[in-house]
């Protein structure tokens, strides 16, 4: 069986992540399997396995690019900085949203907290507060669109 060049595999690579990344955005990680990626992207199941062995293989490329998208509109600063920015772009970011909506499955709550700890500048209990007004915050707006 011939050898696929690195650059044909390269793109099989990214073709892979791309379609995982907008499975997992718009429909969450539940669906996020190697029958429907390949399905998706056009290629077999062994195709993808010739990358990822193994789905957490796939989810460790995908996080950075869920938490790039969840800290981009952030403002990290102080607690009210961040507080105002989180409902912002609760309201005008859609990728934010369905960012915060389907990161669960991948990023565990206690890590996402930590996170937020080590990220937003300020005195511990305004940050503290802070994180979990924000939370609620998204909980309550998040269960209104569904």
């Amino acid at each position: 069986m011939p050898r696929v060049s690195q650059a044909v595999a390269a793109e099989t690579r990214r073709k892979i992540i791309n379609v995982s990344f907008e499975i997992a955005m718009k429909e969450g990680f539940e669906k996020l399997t190697f029958g429907t990626i390949a399905k998706k992207a056009g290629i077999t199941r062994s195709g993808i396995n010739a990358h990822f062995k193994h789905k957490a293989d796939l989810i460790d490329v995908l996080i950075p690019m869920f938490v790039e998208i969840i800290d981009k509109p952030l403002i990290y600063t102080s607690p009210d900085a961040f507080f105002t920015s989180w409902v912002y772009a609760i309201h005008h970011d859609q990728d934010f949203v369905k960012a915060i909506s389907h990161s669960g499955a991948i990023i565990s709550p206690q890590r996402g907290v930590k996170g937020l700890f080590e990220k937003i500048a300020g005195d511990p209990a305004e940050v503290e507060r802070c994180i979990y007004m924000s939370i609620g915050y998204a909980v309550v707006n998040l269960a209104e669109n569904e």
